[in-house]
């Protein structure tokens, strides 16, 4: 289009403002392509540390993994050991199995130890705490043997059956069981074992061995238990 002069207006303009047109228009390229630039740097950035941590969580899933097993190993072998004595002890216990080839003992394994077993008609009589002479033999062999275990508890307990006592000696089954496994803690001191260790102690009739009140019953629940703990 031109003007009444005849001109066209474009060449009307200054150069100069032309020059800062164009000028304008390479910077805003410019700048679109730096702003492309950042957006994809960025974008390789999160991806990368994305990356790493899918590599961290695996390694720490890894890891818990490992420890899992490492204390699964490491609870077996120690439920292992519990359920058998040291050397020394498994050796000392075995030379009482002439006792308990004659029935006069029992030996069974507890948590954390074994468990000696004598039923009470070969150490009182009924409705007493002396000890018989005929238990003499019985307990001077668990006494030697007793007093070379090197270290660990002894806890005596004294059980009796279900029969209510009532006497001038003893008020309840309470105190007769408390009474007979004083008396073998007593022998065994005298025997050589270490009086620190041991430890009398009086169950009534609350843990019985057998469940029912006929006399056999009766007769097995009636013992005293010798509890050698490693």
């Amino acid at each position: 289009m031109q003007t009444s002069s005849g001109k066209h207006p474009a060449h009307d303009l200054p150069l100069s403002i032309l020059d800062h047109d164009e000028e304008g228009g390479e910077q805003s390229g410019r700048w679109l392509l730096s702003y492309a630039d950042l957006v994809t740097t960025m974008m390789v950035l999160f991806l990368a540390l994305y990356a790493m941590q899918l590599a961290k969580s695996h390694e720490q899933a890894l890891r818990r993994q490992s420890l899992a097993v490492q204390a699964g190993s490491v609870a077996a072998s120690a439920a292992a050991s519990a359920s058998q004595p040291p050397n020394t002890e498994r050796a000392l216990l075995a030379s009482l199995d002439p006792l308990r080839a004659r029935g006069e003992i029992t030996i069974a394994p507890v948590p954390h130890g074994m468990e000696i077993g004598i039923n009470a008609k070969i150490l009182f009589n009924a409705g007493d705490a002396a000890l018989l002479p005929d238990s003499f033999d019985v307990l001077s062999r668990i006494a030697s043997v007793l007093a070379q275990v090197p270290d660990g508890n002894i806890l005596v307990e004294g059980h009796t059956d279900s029969t209510p006592i009532a006497n001038a000696r003893y008020a309840s089954n309470w105190e007769l069981s408390s009474a007979r496994a004083g008396a073998v803690v007593r022998y065994l001191v005298e025997r050589g074992v270490e009086p620190h260790r041991l430890a009398a102690i009086g169950r009534a009739d609350n843990f019985p061995l057998v469940a029912g009140t006929d006399p056999a019953s009766r007769a097995l629940n009636r013992r005293v238990t010798i509890v050698v703990q490693y």
